[in-house]
């Protein structure tokens, strides 16, 4: 597997780059994790870690400081904690349990993608899983490329297996995956995104929770970086995902209340799919149409109905990301848009009376989640009106995300057991600078309508 993801990424950044980028990559990984333990011992040396003056003093603006230090260290250490019990209980399903695979469809949006949507479709022709128990609909949402182009030579390659839907003009991805989840009559479907390529068996393996448990709604894929070696700060998301996968959506998985099902490649059972779609379609907020989020929003809706969603972690999917340091930023944003945007909402269900599933584990899970966020968000501002901040202060913060790195780097190496473990230090300090930037952008623009990206 981590062959198709090294091949590919090559078909999109300048091979000369890519050249300098691999003779570069070793330094680079090498120069973070030197930084890290470097400012680590100057904190250390410098007793600024453990030593906060301010929190033995007396007046009442350090008394503040103290009970905020308090309560984020409990709420930290508490979730930290909770998270880890039941991160080390998560189990895939196994696949070899499947009696017989059923028809599935696999639904294709594409927007502007000519360059992978050929190879995208080829990918899914080419799992390990009974061809006449699939069929795959691509659906152009008004390119405005030769993108239709491309999917009528993948229709000329596979006639009986791939069906084409063209829009006139754009209407967006969930309007796409909409006309296409009303034609499907298969019991499961899954959706891939136009820029994503499936492992050999990553569909037999994405469906095995959906055959084997019937009170699970969907199911997400472990989502990789198919483009992982353009940067570093590919190779810092590549590292994120890795956490964001298979640390947050496995503890998820435990009370089988996935917060997010990745667009790029998640699972559905058709029967409950169908009762939410038009309310997932029509979906307002503060009366502005919801344009953006539609993997996450769909999720809302099927937790909603008292099922389960759950994540596998053998079903592997390469999806592309933007490798421009303000494209990812714009991504992260429109992210945290309709993060926050569904959390207000999920907030307003999930201690439902009348919602089956487990309610405690996924209000603390949720809970804690929210909480360290809007701690972020105090101990900023805190910091930026009380005159505390100055070298020395701006030092030791740089040494607590570090420390946190290092800390979430054996989590890292838990999972991937890769030598790219520094990157989760550069991403460590990346949010600790860009979290306050990406979260108040999005609520200042909660109902924008436009992709950011494209």
């Amino acid at each position: 597997m981590k062959k198709i993801a090294s091949s590919q990424s090559v078909l999109f950044i300048n091979k000369k780059n890519l050249l300098n980028w691999d003779m570069l990559e070793p330094v680079v990984r090498f120069t973070i994790l030197v930084f890290g333990v470097t400012i680590i011992i100057i904190a250390l040396r410098q007793d600024m870690l453990f030593n906060w003056e301010i929190y033995r003093m007396g007046n009442k603006a350090n008394l503040t400081f103290k009970y905020m230090l308090f309560f984020s260290s409990l709420i930290f250490v508490s979730s930290l904690a909770f998270r880890t019990y039941l991160w080390f209980r998560y189990r895939p399903y196994d696949s070899n349990q499947v009696i017989s695979w059923p028809e599935v469809t696999v639904i294709i949006p594409a927007y502007n993608e000519s360059k992978t949507i050929l190879e995208t479709i080829s990918s899914i022709y080419n799992c390990d899983y009974p061809k006449n128990k699939l069929k795959i609909i691509s659906i152009d949402d008004g390119s405005t490329d030769d993108t239709y182009t491309y999917m009528k030579k993948a229709k000329q390659k596979y006639p009986d297996l791939l069906e084409l839907i063209k829009f006139s003009k754009n209407r967006g991805k969930r309007k796409a995956l909409y006309e296409a989840y009303k034609k499907t009559n298969t019991p499961f479907i899954l959706t891939v995104d136009s820029d994503t390529r499936l492992d050999s068996y990553a569909i037999k393996e994405i469906l095995s929770p959906l055959i084997l448990n019937d009170q699970i709604a969907a199911v997400t894929g472990r989502i990789k970086i198919w483009n992982s070696g353009a940067n570093i700060f590919t190779k810092m998301l590549n590292a994120h995902f890795a956490m964001a996968f298979d640390f947050t959506r496995a503890v998820q998985s435990t009370f089988s209340s996935v917060f997010c099902l990745s667009g790029a490649f998640s699972a559905y059972r058709n029967s409950i799919l169908q009762k939410v779609l038009e309310k997932w379609l029509n979906q307002t907020f503060l009366n502005k149409s919801c344009t953006y989020g539609e993997d996450r929003s769909l999720t809302n809706h099927l937790l909603r109905t008292g099922f389960g969603t759950y994540y596998q972690r053998r079903a592997y999917a390469f999806t592309i990301i933007p490798i421009q340091l303000q494209n990812i930023l714009k991504m992260l944003t429109r992210w945290a848009r309709s993060n926050i945007r569904e959390s207000i909402i999920f907030s307003g269900f999930m201690l439902n009376q009348k919602r089956k599933g487990n309610r405690v584990l996924p209000f603390i899970e949720f809970f804690s989640t929210v909480s360290l966020i809007i701690l972020h968000f105090l101990w900023f501002y805190y910091f930026l009106f009380s005159g505390f901040i100055d070298g020395h202060m701006l030092f030791r913060i740089l040494a607590y995300s570090i420390l946190f790195g290092f800390f979430y780097m054996l989590y890292y190496l838990r999972i991937e057991g890769k030598k790219d473990f520094p990157y989760i230090i550069f991403f460590s300090i990346f949010t600790s600078v860009f979290t306050i930037l990406i979260f108040t952008t999005a609520g200042l623009t909660i109902t924008k309508k436009s992709w950011s990206t494209r």
